[in-house]
């Protein structure tokens, strides 16, 4: 055969066999442990307190003895709040459902105590309000554990955002501690009323339900990094309290309503195979491919949600009486009083951020960035208008008040990060940080008469009565500087788009307030028992109070880099 007859015989084609797409594969079981912190919201409510020492006249309503059915507006319930690391175990299963899909159950048990103490009385409610350091009622959150299903989307395939949700325990106590001090006219203290048990505590295993989610990387082939927050509520505890002596019996009934915020980052070992092959040519393209080796240098701006945890204590430095043409008094010497309350509680925040990265080694990075949180969280303590209730007295009047209140923050800050892989960075980050921060003194205006029962007449005379001390309401605020440190994650989605998981810690130190409240002269009222009664005030009361503050942050953001 010639050359030119063989140039016309067909050709075969050649066989193109369908490329094999290989791809993490999230299905097995898993077992990890992360840290984190957790903040509870805690309110005690009192809904009955009944003695049966009271005279005959007032039965045996402690509210009604102390006028509150009356018109006399009474503290029934408080704010336990406050905030505690957490460390975690966890384990489970997953299961991967096609290319983007994961679904699964969990299992975690959470290692945390957190105790918060109100010191002057003994039930947080106006009728054990008597201003006494041995004088205590605290609410403690214990360990916590759930049982949760899992749901989760594969955003590129080693980066999975997913929903969680299942019923939740958590360990709670609260106790009841009754003076037994005779120079504090304790009702625990031996002679009239002599009441026993002086301290009572209950103690539950609650169940409640958890709802959450967050993001998980897969840093190498079988470990996973994760970054979540979960909300949990455990509805209301009712518990009930019995003091006896030989002239009678006093018996409290009082609410415990719980709800609390976890964030946890963790990291976790998967069990089995680390990858799944997808073929072929004729599949679509499920996921976008990142650049082989993607630079972190440039400029990026973004945004994040996420949770602020406060731990404030307020503590009363000193109160000094200037009497009219007379001395000068100190109402702390000699005390021995309680000074200090916590205003401990959790925000949503907002923050939009910007800074600059610079790779300046195949896997460091380092940067500079700000942002600016938009939150607002407010505690109010009722019973007194100033932190230290046992100097003023400790009223019991709802219209007596303290709160302190966090807002916006600030920070700039260094970071400096090690890239695990081309496409996540672990890093931590530091600098200066900003906040505003508010306290209100609000002092009781009520003038009236009251009456208790047949033959029982008093008189509600507000510190800040008309006529008496003014102002009655004292808002005093400043943006005070302080630090911030943490750390976090962020993962390279696509070519420009970074996502973002944070903690950080900041300390703002103290900041001091002074409320100064003058007399105004006098305050004349007509009751059924004393006819008119004159009150006057020949004073001046300064009062300095100090803010010791601190958060606990946790974040999840996305920013754009620009090239």
């Amino acid at each position: 055969m010639d050359s030119a007859g063989a140039a016309d015989l067909p050709t075969k084609a050649p066989v193109l066999k369908a490329p094999i797409v290989v791809v993490p594969s999230w299905t097995g079981f898993y077992i990890g442990g992360g840290a984190g912190f957790r903040s509870s919201e805690t309110k005690v409510d009192v809904t009955s307190a009944t003695d049966t020492t009271l005279p005959a006249g007032l039965g045996t309503n402690l509210f009604f003895a102390r006028d509150c059915v009356q018109g006399l507006p009474c503290v029934t319930g408080q704010r336990f709040n406050g905030v505690a690391g957490r460390f975690s175990l966890y384990g489970g299963y997953n299961w991967q459902i096609g290319p983007r899909v994961v679904v699964g159950a969990e299992a975690d048990v959470g290692f945390a105590s957190q105790t918060t103490t109100l010191s002057g009385s003994y039930y947080p409610a106006t009728p054990f309000f008597n201003g006494s350091t041995t004088n205590s009622f605290a609410v403690k959150t214990g360990w916590d554990a759930s049982v949760r299903g899992r749901a989760g989307y594969l955003v590129e395939p080693w980066i999975l955002i997913y929903g969680t949700a299942g019923p939740s325990w958590l360990h709670v106590e609260s106790t009841s501690e009754c003076s037994t001090s005779l120079a504090a006219d304790g009702a625990c203290a031996p002679g009239f009323p002599g009441f026993a048990p002086a301290s009572i505590t209950h103690s539950t295993n609650r169940l409640g339900f958890t709802v959450g989610g967050g993001a998980e990387a897969l840093l190498w082939s079988n470990w996973i990094a994760r970054a979540e927050y979960r909300y949990s509520n455990y509805g209301t505890i009712s518990n009930t309290d019995v003091r006896t002596s030989v002239f009678g019996t006093q018996t409290v009934a009082y609410d415990v309503k719980v709800q609390t915020h976890t964030a946890t980052f963790g990291l976790a070992y998967k069990f089995s195979d680390p990858y799944s092959a997808y073929a072929s040519a004729a599949q679509p393209s499920y996921f976008k491919a990142p650049p082989s080796v993607p630079s972190w240098t440039g400029f990026y701006v973004g945004a994040g949600v996420g949770v602020r945890a406060s731990q404030t204590t307020a503590t009363l430095n000193s109160a000094t009486l200037f009497l009219t043409g007379g001395p000068t008094i100190d109402r702390l010497a000699g005390c021995g009083c309680f000074l200090d309350d916590p205003f401990d509680g959790t925000a949503f925040r907002v923050a939009p951020y910007v800074g600059f990265n610079w790779q300046f080694a195949p896997q460091w990075v380092v940067g500079i960035e700000g942002d600016f949180g938009f939150a607002r969280q407010k505690t109010t303590l009722f019973g007194n208008y100033e932190p230290g209730a046992a100097v003023f007295g400790s009223s019991g009047s709802l219209n007596d008040s303290y709160s302190v209140k966090t807002g916006w923050d600030a920070s700039l800050r260094g970071r400096i990060g090690y890239l695990v892989t081309p496409s996540f960075m672990a890093y931590v980050t530091g600098g200066a940080a900003f906040m505003s921060i508010e306290e209100t003194s609000k002092c009781d205006t009520a003038l009236q008469p009251l009456f208790t029962a047949p033959g029982f007449f008093a008189a509600e005379i507000g510190n800040c009565t008309p006529g008496l001390r003014t102002p009655a309401v004292i808002t005093q605020s400043t943006v005070k500087p302080g630090f911030t440190i943490g750390g976090g994650g962020e993962a390279r989605l696509w070519s420009n788009w970074i996502a973002r998981a944070e903690y950080r810690y900041a300390d703002f130190g103290k900041v001091n307030f002074t409320d100064t409240r003058s007399c105004a002269g006098s305050a004349t009222i007509t009751t059924p028992a004393f006819g008119t009664l004159t009150v006057n005030c020949f004073e001046t009361d300064v009062v300095t109070n100090s803010l010791r503050v601190r958060t606990h942050t946790a974040m999840f953001g996305m920013a754009y880099k620009f090239d």
